[in-house]
C-alpha cells in the first residue's frame, strides 16, 4: 500500500489499470460491457476481512466525459 486503480470506458470496453506511485500504470484487464450511454460511478474500499472496518482516503480523483 498504497495502490491506485484506474477504470477508463472507451465505448463497451472498461480497461482496468494499477499504479505503486499514481503516475506509472500498468494494465491489468479489459472487458466488453454493454453500458448505457450515461453510467453512475462510485468509489469503494474494503478491509478484506468483515471483523474489521476500513478507512480510505480518495485523493486526485477525476470523472470526465466524452
Amino acid at each position: 500500500a498504497p495502490r491506485w486503480v484506474r477504470l477508463v470506458r472507451s465505448g463497451n470496453t472498461i480497461s482496468a489499470a494499477v499504479s505503486s506511485n499514481g503516475s506509472t500504470w500498468i494494465t491489468v484487464g479489459s472487458a466488453s460491457v454493454s453500458l448505457p450511454s450515461s453510467a453512475l460511478v462510485g468509489l469503494a474500499v474494503t478491509s478484506h476481512t468483515t471483523s474489521s472496518l476500513a478507512t480510505g482516503v480518495f485523493d486526485n480523483v477525476a470523472v470526465g466525459g466524452g
